[in-house]
């Protein structure tokens, strides 16, 4: 009970999504933030326009049930038309380009790294042709240390080529604050590019696409690993791997 306050007032200030990892999840960001600030002064409105219909509208004994009517009020008319539609423009301009920017490819990433879902695992294939191979077969810990480990370097950009040998299937880690879906026979590509200050540290990545019957335990972890480190341990693993080490 002790930290119930504390955790609510976080929650009431923190504004938008949590914070990502990426220089793409700035624009994520941003979206996140301006929804919230035209979300919470219309839901407000609109709330308090509902409680002061119930009170000053009440029944009361002697009084007609039904208030005076009237129609045609042109500026009120005009104010909530205008106004939605100006909201609707604004998300749409701050959702398009957040969606430009976060779509953009680069034209020479300093690795690309093939992503390939299916039921129920993943393969992570490096340009030296080492893979990282993990499949669920059973119901495991679905924090368990045996995931497949998809391992990048900090401070790159970074280019998945992602796709699927079945179904669809989607991939999510929710520090990048943004998925794709995985669909066979399509090439989803995105860029990212990693804070330094990450690296080090892993962070959980799922299918988020209903696949099948083992697809809650269709997860991988992303190791973030510092630059000057990266080049080394690529070149030092080669083949096929079912069980990788952070380190």
């Amino acid at each position: 009970m002790h930290t119930l306050v504390p955790t609510l007032l976080a929650t009431v200030l923190h504004w938008g999504s949590p914070n990502g990892i990426t220089q793409q999840d700035s624009n994520v960001y941003s979206l996140w933030d301006i929804t919230y600030y035209m979300a919470v002064p219309l839901g407000a409105i609109v709330i308090g326009l509902i409680i002061w219909c119930a009170v000053r509208y009440r029944e009361h004994p002697g009084e007609e049930r039904i208030p005076r009517q009237f129609q045609y009020h042109i500026p009120l008319e005009i104010l909530y038309t205008v106004v939605p539609v100006a909201m609707v423009v604004t998300l749409f301009v701050f959702v398009y380009r957040a969606e430009d920017r976060v779509d953009n490819v680069a034209p020479n990433p300093a690795l690309v790294v093939r992503v390939d879902a299916f039921q129920w695992g993943w393969r992570f294939s490096y340009p030296n042709g080492y893979q990282v191979l993990g499949s669920v077969a059973t119901e495991p810990n679905i924090n368990s240390p045996d995931l497949p480990v998809l391992t990048l370097p900090a401070g790159e950009t970074v280019q998945i080529n992602l796709f699927s040998d079945d179904v669809n299937h989607s991939f999510y880690i929710p520090a990048f604050l943004f998925k794709r879906d995985a669909i066979q026979g399509i090439n989803n590509s995105f860029d990212v590019n990693i804070s330094p200050s990450v690296a080090g540290q892993r962070f959980i990545g799922e299918c988020t696409q209903f696949c099948g019957v083992y697809h809650p335990f269709m997860r991988f972890w992303l190791y973030v690993m510092p630059k000057a480190r990266f080049g080394a341990w690529l070149a030092s693993h080669h083949g096929l791997s079912t069980s990788v080490a952070e380190g």
